[in-house]
């Protein structure tokens, strides 16, 4: 059953970025994993061997079993990403056997791309239903520059915030006006020039 609801996928961008820069080296197909946390975030994407064509992709077992058993939280590794190289991005029966081939207990975000920087992505659950969340939006997590208290220092040292004045106009309307105080700049809106020279025609 496919279902859409108010749900979204996240991914980190250096994971994004390693995605299209693989995309961009594969002449056909590719396929990686990746980890997801509980608020659906995709990141840590990692190549396995694997044997691709321009229609297909199919990692190496081996290659995969010793990943997730070296993986510190193979819990986690619940992300399967792909290319379409030039075709366009849908689920191709093949990409369909392989999402059931990764069914676990908790779920699987799978994410297809192609070489046009087009992409889809989806949820799947298998318990206690069986449900596909489709056609979900994909946003890219910027990184964290850790500048929240530079920002906070600066905006406290150059910005005043201060409650509007509605002042009467002569045409019986309202216009919204923000007098600048004693020994502070101006912090009001851009006066509407147009509407203003209007009145002298």
């Amino acid at each position: 059953m496919k279902v859409k609801q108010n749900l979204r996928v996240r991914i980190d961008a250096d994971a994004m970025e390693r995605i299209w820069h693989w995309t961009d080296l594969a002449t056909g197909e590719f396929s990686c994993l990746g980890t997801v946390t509980e608020d659906m975030l995709v990141g840590g994407v990692q190549l396995f061997d694997q044997i691709c064509t321009a229609a297909s992709t199919e990692l190496d077992q081996e290659a995969l079993a010793k990943f997730l058993v070296t993986h510190p939280a193979p819990q986690n590794v619940r992300a399967w990403v792909h290319s379409h190289a030039r075709l366009g991005v849908f689920w191709s029966q093949q990409d369909e056997a392989c999402i059931e081939g990764l069914a676990n207990d908790q779920c699987l975000v799978s994410i297809v791309v192609n070489k046009k920087r087009e992409f889809k992505a989806r949820i799947d659950v298998w318990q206690p239903f069986r449900l596909t969340f489709d056609d979900l939006p994909l946003e890219i997590r910027l990184p964290d520059q850790n500048l929240r208290d530079e920002c906070e220092r600066l905006f406290n040292a150059h910005v005043v915030e201060v409650a509007p004045v509605l002042m009467p106009d002569w045409r019986g309307g309202v216009r919204q006006h923000q007098p600048p105080q004693q020994g502070q700049p101006y912090r009001g809106g851009w006066p509407d020039f147009d509407d203003d020279l209007a009145d002298w025609r």
